[in-house]
């Protein structure tokens, strides 16, 4: 959940609450989070004021939990209204405004607002290349979403070059091991496998194989499953 700690100007019964709304997200059970979210928000306007960063980001994450919930017209309801606020109180360029366009702009495209969620990443990505630099990890999250995107909205060739610079990118600044490495070296996988260079597909996918059996164990069920996923395309592993 993306509220930072809870402003010391609540009252212990709504920091409670904020506290065990963390938990209930932590262990998944987002549909005990979402009625809690909504009341809390109603405290931290109250309580806070509208446009205090902690209410605008409780909106945030709100969205996220409806986005998690697959209730993607209310995630994008309140995504945006995460942004508007944010824009007017801190301005286009604050990292906070850029992280709620970045996840507008994800709730968008997978609701099927393609071209506006491809624009808003689009600038999203250009602001963190300028502010934070092209080798930030926000700034390579935004371009690998965007080339993600950009490549299941048919824009293949587009998409494609924009993941295999940012997979470029990420082993360069971070190595095989780093989290975002190996998602975006995931989706790489999965962009070039569907465009036809499936040996590079499943060549790659078999390197990242041995990154999770090294990082996150054997028996890790993301290990489990990209096992799977590589025997799919006739690769036999030991």
């Amino acid at each position: 959940m993306a509220v930072s700690e809870p402003p010391p100007q609540l009252p212990p019964d709504v920091i409670r609450r904020l506290e065990r709304a963390f938990e209930l997200s932590d262990r998944g059970l987002h549909q005990y989070v979402e009625p809690e979210l909504r009341a809390l928000l109603a405290d931290f306007e109250r309580l806070l004021g509208p446009m205090h960063e902690e209410t605008i980001a409780l909106y945030d994450t709100l969205g996220h939990t409806l986005y998690a919930l697959e209730r993607l017209p209310e995630a994008e309801a309140m995504n945006r209204e995460a942004l508007s606020r944010s824009r007017r109180a801190h301005g286009l360029d604050d990292p906070d405004t850029l992280a709620y366009a970045h996840n507008l702009g994800t709730t968008l495209s997978m609701a099927g607002h393609t071209e506006e969620g491809i624009d808003l990443l689009t600038d999203t990505a250009e602001r963190r290349d300028r502010l934070l630099g092209p080798d930030h990890p926000e700034t390579l999250e935004t371009a690998a979403t965007l080339g993600s995107i950009l490549y299941s909205a048919g824009q293949t060739a587009k998409g494609l070059a924009i993941l295999e610079r940012v997979h470029g990118r990420c082993l360069a600044a971070f190595g095989h091991d780093d989290d975002l490495t190996m998602t975006v070296c995931s989706d790489l996988v999965a962009a070039l496998y569907t465009s036809g260079r499936r040996h590079q597909a499943a060549t790659m996918l078999a390197g990242l194989l041995r990154t999770y059996e090294r990082v996150l164990g054997p028996n890790d069920m993301t290990t489990l499953r990209t096992r799977q996923r590589l025997a799919a395309m006739g690769w036999t592993t030991r």
